[in-house]
């Protein structure tokens, strides 16, 4: 199988030979319309970079964005018809398909990497001695959603450094509030994701604990672009169309990171001012799905007690 260094390279090559071809044109009164439920977030970068640079409107697709907190929120909207597809994390797909809604995967976003700086960290206060999982329990830590993908990370971390995740206190905090939260002892630590992340490593009174997410997930997928099996049934070659673009787009993203049109493109879908993006490490783009890859996920679910009925996700990939 093709390894994801690989794939990248093969990215980046598109993009370059892509250059000069991506001029944005008019969708075409015909042009077939793609709803796409998103979550405003690096990782679908690429989506912004295919509306951008013009390679929905070169498949004959006229894609538009429509924002949803996430997964759990978003995904009976896909099944109900109000949208075509939607980037959702992993977690809140499979827990959906153990209920009964059934779902097909047609992207991957970018996984956790191998080696720290991770998308994410989990932060706390300067000089607080708090080292491993055994170190927090008795202690409150701060995640964006219980019993969803970070709430899960940071069980998982806890246990794989010597604690015991039913002895500390997990409680919900918007991630732009997680820092303020631990500046105001509200919680002891907090899985933070960037933007935000950036802004508290870069906070005198606030430093790193560990790099929790490649710590217990190293190279892991974590979200995906999800349709029904009926749409896939009846609009088959539009979502082919879509894959097209898209990969189009990681290309591009990949070929721009850190540089000046990149900055903007982030700044302009996520609301983050372009020097706070600049400040980001850039997170490699992704699309391709990586079969072998995708027990990791229900693996880690199953250990934390997040999923208790089988699921093989290598039998929901759209072909």
């Amino acid at each position: 199988m093709t390894s994801r260094i690989s794939r990248r390279g093969s990215l980046a090559t598109m993009a370059a030979a892509l250059a000069g071809s991506a001029l944005p044109r008019a969708a075409r009164a015909d042009a077939i319309p793609l709803r796409v439920a998103l979550v405003p977030i690096w990782d679908v970068a690429p989506y912004y970079a295919a509306d951008q640079q013009g390679y929905f409107t070169a498949e004959n697709l006229a894609c538009s964005p429509f924002i949803v907190r996430g997964g759990a929120a978003g995904i009976p909207a896909v099944v109900g018809g109000s949208y075509d597809m939607i980037y959702a994390n992993g977690t809140s797909i499979v827990q959906a398909i153990t209920k009964g809604i059934d779902l097909r995967i047609i992207l991957e976003g970018a996984p956790i990497g191998a080696h720290p700086p991770d998308p994410g960290a989990l932060l706390k206060r300067k000089g607080e001695p708090l080292k491993t999982g055994k170190d927090l329990e008795g202690k409150v830590v701060g995640v964006n959603a219980l019993r969803d993908v970070q709430w899960m990370f940071v069980t998982a971390w806890v246990k794989a450094t010597g604690g015991d995740p039913d002895k500390v206190q997990i409680i919900e905090v918007p991630l732009p509030s997680m820092v303020d939260a631990l500046k105001a002892k509200r919680v002891d630590a907090a899985l933070v994701l960037d933007p935000f992340m950036t802004v508290g490593l870069a906070d005198p009174a606030i430093e790193l604990l560990d790099w929790a997410l490649s710590r217990v997930y190293p190279n892991g997928p974590v979200g995906f672009f999800a349709i029904t099996p009926e749409l896939a049934a009846r609009r088959g070659n539009d979502i082919r169309a879509f894959v097209r673009a898209y990969k189009r787009g990681a290309a591009w993203c990949n070929a721009n990171a850190g540089k000046e049109p990149f900055i903007k493109l982030v700044a302009g879908f996520s609301g983050i001012t372009p020097e706070l993006v600049a400040q980001m490490k850039p997170i490699p783009a992704h699309a391709d799905v990586v079969p072998s890859d995708l027990p990791r996920l229900t693996a880690l679910m199953t250990q934390t007690g997040l999923l208790t009925t089988p699921v093989d996700l290598r039998t929901k990939i759209f072909t």
